[in-house]
This record gives structure tokens, sequence and C-alpha cells, in this order.
């Protein structure tokens, strides 16, 4: 499906009026630290998270740039990409910590070393966007539990709480609700819970898969500029040679 707003969300993560592209200017940003203090082995594992991320960052380019604005496949591979960074490996169990646990320590970790508000600016600036996807009840997993347009309207109540983290800058409540929102989005879409390009949640996977293409590029600037030494947690399936 083509339509302006998909077109959106792709210019959100290429521009293809730019030479220089979102991916390709934080491989640009990154090589310097990676070809020199990062490429010690100690840090093999941000160099894996990065390089793993950004070639997921690059197929929703490569999409949008074949003129293949698919919101199904962008947000699926946004989402694969923010896994790349967050995912945590449980060395007790020898498998892969849950997604909850994982991203609630993530986000935590990377707000906290925004030292430039890169992220701050993105929740600013897309506002909107935010609240957007925080008042529709499809992606809000209480709903789910008893869908009534009782449950419908508490949904689109929630819009006054997350109104109330942005006047007393809780940012962090804020940057956990929206990603927790996206994550049941995400969830419809890999678990079969969802027809491809279905016209019921075009809307939420949408403005899911665009929120996504901002945040995305923010939190790897932080870790590039600002934490990239930092410890975060084991990695997940290292590659083997």
């Amino acid at each position: 499906m083509q339509t302006p707003e998909s077109r959106e969300t792709g210019e959100a993560a290429a521009s293809s009026n730019d030479d220089i592209t979102v991916v390709h200017a934080l491989r640009r940003r990154w090589k310097p630290t990676k070809n020199g203090p990062a490429a010690a082995d100690e840090f093999e594992p941000i160099r894996i998270r990065l390089h793993r991320a950004l070639s997921w960052m690059q197929r929703v380019e490569d999409l949008f740039a074949n003129e293949d604005f698919a919101d199904d496949a962008f947000l699926i591979y946004e989402w694969i990409a923010f896994n790349s960074l967050y995912g945590r490996w449980n060395t007790t169990r020898q498998e892969p910590m849950s997604d909850r646990d994982t991203m609630d320590i993530f986000l935590r970790r990377i707000l906290a070393a925004d030292a430039d508000g890169a992220i701050r600016d993105v929740l600013d600036e897309h506002k909107k966007l935010v609240e957007s996807i925080a008042v529709d009840e499809y992606l809000n997993k209480f709903f789910w539990q008893d869908p009534n347009e009782r449950s419908a309207r508490q949904a689109a109540n929630r819009v006054h709480k997350l109104r109330e983290w942005y006047r007393e800058d809780r940012l962090l409540n804020v940057l956990d609700e929206v990603i927790n929102r996206i994550y049941l989005g995400r969830c419809q879409l890999v678990q079969g819970a969802a027809t491809f390009d279905s016209a019921l949640n075009r809307d939420a996977v949408r403005r899911c898969a665009m929120l996504m293409a901002h945040l995305l590029p923010a939190m790897i600037t932080v870790i590039i500029d600002h934490a990239w030494s930092d410890d975060w947690g084991d990695l997940c399936y290292t590659p083997l040679r």
C-alpha cells in the first residue's frame, strides 16, 4: 500500500533527496571509534550489536529506495534492529533474557547516557505521534483483556497520564509507555495475529514504524557518542568462527 503516510515512514529512515542516508551517516560517525579505541577484543559485543542493528535499518532504507512502502516490513525490521541493541543472554539458562526485562534495562541506561538530549528531542518533536500511539486501544494490552467500549475509553484516557509525564519531565515513563505499545504492535505481526497489509491496523503499524524510524538513529547516536564502552550485557548468539 503506497500512501503519503507510508512514504513519510521511509523518509524518516532515508531521504531520497540526500546522497548520505541515515544509516550511512551513522556508520561514518561510528567508524573512527570502531577502528580506534573500540577495536579492542573486549568491545566486540558492541561492534556486533551496532553492525546487526545497522544492517536491518539498511534494509528499511533499501525498501524505501525501491519505492516499496511496506509498513509491516518497516516495523518488523526496525524492531529487529532495536532488539539487536537491547537483547541480553542469560548465562545461567543459556538462552535470551525476556524482552520485557531487557527492554527495561536498556531504556533506563540509554536515556541516562543521552547527554546531548537526542532521544529527548525525538520525543518532544514527535509528541503528537507519541500520543497517537498511546491512545490507540489496539496497542493497549489491557484493552485486549476485555475488549469493549469501556476499555477503549480507558485506553484513550491514557493520553492524560502521558501529558502529565511530559510536563513533569518524566521521559523514561514516556519512552517506556510508547515502546511497550509498539512492542504489542510488533507482537501482533510476528506472532501471526494480523493480516499482511491489513486495513484494520494500518494506522497503528504506520505510526509505530514512523516513531521507530526516528528513535533508532537517536539511540544509536547516543551509544556511539557516549556509551559504546558501557556494558550492555552478554550478547545473544555470538558469531562463531
